[in-house]
Protein backbone atom coordinates (compact mmCIF):
# COMPACT_ATOMS: atom_id res chain seq x y z
CA UNK A 1 0.00 0.00 0.00
CA UNK A 2 1.15 3.13 -0.82
CA UNK A 3 1.57 5.95 1.86
CA UNK A 4 -0.64 9.00 1.71
CA UNK A 5 -0.14 11.62 4.00
CA UNK A 6 -3.06 12.99 5.56
CA UNK A 7 -3.41 16.77 5.63
CA UNK A 8 -1.94 17.95 8.62
CA UNK A 9 1.68 16.19 7.21
CA UNK A 10 1.18 17.80 4.12
CA UNK A 11 0.73 21.14 4.72
CA UNK A 12 4.06 20.62 7.27
CA UNK A 13 5.88 19.10 4.40
CA UNK A 14 5.43 22.24 2.03
CA UNK A 15 6.30 24.76 4.98
CA UNK A 16 9.72 22.52 5.50
CA UNK A 17 10.37 22.36 1.99
CA UNK A 18 10.12 26.09 1.15
CA UNK A 19 11.81 26.96 4.53
CA UNK A 20 14.83 24.62 2.60
CA UNK A 21 14.36 26.39 -0.74
CA UNK A 22 15.12 29.60 1.14
CA UNK A 23 18.15 28.21 2.10
CA UNK A 24 19.50 26.94 -1.24
CA UNK A 25 19.14 30.66 -2.86
CA UNK A 26 19.91 32.07 0.07
CA UNK A 27 23.05 31.95 1.61
CA UNK A 28 23.30 32.57 5.20
CA UNK A 29 25.72 31.70 8.14
CA UNK A 30 25.61 28.41 10.06
CA UNK A 31 24.76 30.46 13.40
CA UNK A 32 21.59 32.23 11.66
CA UNK A 33 20.95 28.76 9.92
CA UNK A 34 20.75 27.39 13.20
CA UNK A 35 18.37 29.94 14.95
CA UNK A 36 16.27 29.43 11.73
CA UNK A 37 15.81 26.28 12.10
CA UNK A 38 14.93 26.41 15.42
CA UNK A 39 12.34 28.97 15.07
CA UNK A 40 11.05 27.17 12.14
CA UNK A 41 10.72 24.22 14.60
CA UNK A 42 8.29 26.21 16.57
CA UNK A 43 6.48 27.47 13.72
CA UNK A 44 5.56 23.66 12.72
CA UNK A 45 4.77 22.61 16.20
CA UNK A 46 2.27 26.21 16.37
CA UNK A 47 0.91 25.12 12.77
CA UNK A 48 0.27 21.51 14.09
CA UNK A 49 -1.66 23.11 17.18
CA UNK A 50 -3.64 25.33 15.11
CA UNK A 51 -4.68 22.57 12.53
CA UNK A 52 -5.55 20.26 15.44
CA UNK A 53 -7.75 23.13 16.72
CA UNK A 54 -9.34 23.81 13.75
CA UNK A 55 -10.28 20.08 13.48
CA UNK A 56 -11.68 19.96 16.30
CA UNK A 57 -13.78 22.95 15.97
CA UNK A 58 -15.10 21.42 12.58
CA UNK A 59 -16.14 18.11 14.53
CA UNK A 60 -17.64 20.17 17.42
CA UNK A 61 -19.65 21.89 14.51
CA UNK A 62 -20.84 19.09 12.68
CA UNK A 63 -21.55 17.55 16.15
CA UNK A 64 -24.31 20.72 17.05
CA UNK A 65 -25.27 20.56 13.66
CA UNK A 66 -26.71 16.96 13.80
CA UNK A 67 -29.13 17.77 16.79
CA UNK A 68 -30.72 21.20 16.36
CA UNK A 69 -34.53 22.17 18.00
CA UNK A 70 -36.96 25.05 16.65
CA UNK A 71 -40.24 26.30 18.05
CA UNK A 72 -43.14 25.22 16.11
CA UNK A 73 -47.31 25.92 16.64
CA UNK A 74 -46.86 26.15 20.15
CA UNK A 75 -44.56 23.42 20.27
CA UNK A 76 -40.47 22.28 20.29
CA UNK A 77 -39.48 19.98 17.94
CA UNK A 78 -36.45 18.33 16.22
CA UNK A 79 -35.34 20.34 13.64
CA UNK A 80 -32.39 17.67 11.74
CA UNK A 81 -34.42 17.14 8.46
CA UNK A 82 -35.31 14.04 9.55
CA UNK A 83 -38.91 12.55 10.24
CA UNK A 84 -41.04 10.08 12.29
CA UNK A 85 -39.94 9.44 15.51
CA UNK A 86 -36.35 10.48 17.39
CA UNK A 87 -33.81 8.04 17.65
CA UNK A 88 -31.59 8.40 20.63
CA UNK A 89 -29.08 5.43 19.30
CA UNK A 90 -28.11 8.16 16.40
CA UNK A 91 -26.90 10.59 18.94
CA UNK A 92 -25.52 8.38 21.44
CA UNK A 93 -22.32 10.60 21.15
CA UNK A 94 -24.14 13.78 21.75
CA UNK A 95 -25.79 12.41 24.91
CA UNK A 96 -22.87 10.54 26.43
CA UNK A 97 -21.14 14.26 26.22
CA UNK A 98 -24.16 16.09 27.50
CA UNK A 99 -24.35 13.55 30.36
CA UNK A 100 -20.83 13.89 30.79
CA UNK A 101 -20.55 17.58 31.09
CA UNK A 102 -23.75 17.86 33.59
CA UNK A 103 -21.83 15.46 35.95
CA UNK A 104 -18.93 17.75 36.20
CA UNK A 105 -21.13 20.99 35.66
CA UNK A 106 -24.40 20.52 36.77
CA UNK A 107 -25.38 24.27 36.85
CA UNK A 108 -24.71 24.39 32.49
CA UNK A 109 -28.19 25.25 31.40
CA UNK A 110 -27.48 24.61 27.95
CA UNK A 111 -26.53 20.78 28.88
CA UNK A 112 -29.82 20.79 30.93
CA UNK A 113 -31.76 22.40 28.01
CA UNK A 114 -30.56 20.17 25.28
CA UNK A 115 -30.79 16.72 27.72
CA UNK A 116 -34.37 17.69 28.90
CA UNK A 117 -35.03 17.89 25.19
CA UNK A 118 -33.44 14.38 24.41
CA UNK A 119 -35.72 12.99 26.95
CA UNK A 120 -38.94 14.27 25.56
CA UNK A 121 -38.40 12.98 22.15
CA UNK A 122 -37.36 9.77 23.26
CA UNK A 123 -40.49 9.11 25.67
CA UNK A 124 -43.37 11.69 24.26
CA UNK A 125 -46.42 10.51 22.45
CA UNK A 126 -44.68 9.78 19.09
CA UNK A 127 -41.56 7.70 20.19
CA UNK A 128 -43.58 6.30 23.27
CA UNK A 129 -47.24 5.76 22.39
CA UNK A 130 -48.17 3.16 25.18
CA UNK A 131 -48.93 5.30 28.10
CA UNK A 132 -47.30 2.97 30.80
CA UNK A 133 -44.38 1.70 28.85
CA UNK A 134 -41.43 0.59 31.03
CA UNK A 135 -39.10 4.01 31.42
CA UNK A 136 -41.38 6.63 29.94
CA UNK A 137 -42.64 8.36 33.21
CA UNK A 138 -39.14 8.43 34.97
CA UNK A 139 -37.83 9.38 31.99
CA UNK A 140 -39.99 12.28 31.59
CA UNK A 141 -39.63 13.16 35.54
CA UNK A 142 -35.92 13.85 35.31
CA UNK A 143 -36.72 15.78 31.98
CA UNK A 144 -39.26 17.96 34.02
CA UNK A 145 -36.05 18.21 36.72
CA UNK A 146 -33.70 19.47 34.28
CA UNK A 147 -36.03 21.72 32.34
CA UNK A 148 -36.80 23.24 36.18
CA UNK A 149 -33.46 23.40 37.03
CA UNK A 150 -32.71 25.50 33.72
CA UNK A 151 -35.46 28.21 34.55
CA UNK A 152 -34.17 28.29 38.32
CA UNK A 153 -30.66 29.26 37.00
CA UNK A 154 -32.52 31.83 35.19
CA UNK A 155 -31.45 30.44 31.17
CA UNK A 156 -32.95 33.63 29.32
CA UNK A 157 -34.37 31.25 26.28
CA UNK A 158 -37.76 31.63 25.78
CA UNK A 159 -37.69 28.02 23.91
CA UNK A 160 -36.83 26.36 27.43
CA UNK A 161 -40.31 27.90 28.70
CA UNK A 162 -41.87 25.97 25.80
CA UNK A 163 -40.26 22.66 26.85
CA UNK A 164 -41.11 23.30 29.99
CA UNK A 165 -44.41 23.01 29.40
CA UNK A 166 -44.38 20.32 26.69
CA UNK A 167 -42.72 17.97 29.17
CA UNK A 168 -45.47 18.32 31.83
CA UNK A 169 -48.41 17.59 28.96
CA UNK A 170 -46.18 14.68 28.33
CA UNK A 171 -46.17 13.55 32.05
CA UNK A 172 -50.18 13.90 32.10
CA UNK A 173 -50.17 11.70 28.89
CA UNK A 174 -48.29 8.84 31.07
CA UNK A 175 -52.03 9.18 33.32
CA UNK A 176 -54.45 8.89 30.91
CA UNK A 177 -54.54 5.01 30.14
CA UNK A 178 -54.72 3.87 33.97
CA UNK A 179 -57.64 1.70 34.94
CA UNK A 180 -59.09 0.13 37.91
CA UNK A 181 -57.23 -3.09 37.86
CA UNK A 182 -54.04 -1.91 37.13
CA UNK A 183 -53.39 -0.25 40.60
CA UNK A 184 -54.28 -1.25 44.55
CA UNK A 185 -56.61 1.59 46.04
CA UNK A 186 -53.79 3.97 47.55
CA UNK A 187 -51.64 4.06 43.89
CA UNK A 188 -54.51 5.04 42.46
CA UNK A 189 -54.85 8.07 45.31
CA UNK A 190 -51.12 8.92 44.14
CA UNK A 191 -51.72 8.30 40.36
CA UNK A 192 -54.81 10.76 40.61
CA UNK A 193 -52.71 13.11 42.89
CA UNK A 194 -49.99 13.67 40.50
CA UNK A 195 -51.98 13.69 37.06
CA UNK A 196 -53.95 16.71 38.67
CA UNK A 197 -50.67 18.48 39.73
CA UNK A 198 -49.08 17.58 36.10
CA UNK A 199 -51.92 19.11 34.54
CA UNK A 200 -52.25 22.11 36.53
CA UNK A 201 -48.90 23.09 35.52
CA UNK A 202 -48.75 22.21 32.70
CA UNK A 203 -51.73 24.78 31.91
CA UNK A 204 -50.14 27.31 34.21
CA UNK A 205 -47.15 27.84 31.82
CA UNK A 206 -49.59 27.65 29.19
CA UNK A 207 -51.29 30.38 30.27
CA UNK A 208 -47.59 32.25 31.02
CA UNK A 209 -46.35 31.15 27.46
CA UNK A 210 -49.71 33.13 26.19
CA UNK A 211 -49.05 35.98 27.96
CA UNK A 212 -45.35 36.21 27.03
CA UNK A 213 -46.00 35.51 23.29
CA UNK A 214 -49.10 37.05 22.32
CA UNK A 215 -49.32 36.69 18.52
CA UNK A 216 -49.26 33.10 19.09
CA UNK A 217 -51.35 32.46 22.24
CA UNK A 218 -54.07 30.55 20.16
CA UNK A 219 -51.36 28.12 20.03
CA UNK A 220 -50.58 28.01 23.55
CA UNK A 221 -54.64 27.68 24.46
CA UNK A 222 -54.66 24.85 22.50
CA UNK A 223 -52.21 22.75 23.64
CA UNK A 224 -53.87 23.06 27.25
CA UNK A 225 -54.57 19.99 28.76
CA UNK A 226 -58.37 19.05 29.51
CA UNK A 227 -58.20 15.06 30.21
CA UNK A 228 -59.67 14.27 33.25
CA UNK A 229 -58.26 11.07 35.47
CA UNK A 230 -60.86 8.38 34.88
CA UNK A 231 -59.93 7.03 38.41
Amino acid sequence: MIYQPDLGSRLIQLYLGSIVSYAIFNPISSHQMKNNFISSLKRVNSLKFIFFFLILLFFAAGANAQFRVKLQFGQIIKDDGTFGTFRPEKHKSLIDSLDKNLKSNPKDTTSLFYRAAIYLFSNDILSKPYQREKGSLEALVVAKNMAESAVALNMHDFRLKVLRAQIYKDLVYRYTGDESWMFKAPQIVERRKQHNSYKELANKYYDELAAMDEANAHEYQKLKVTHEYSL
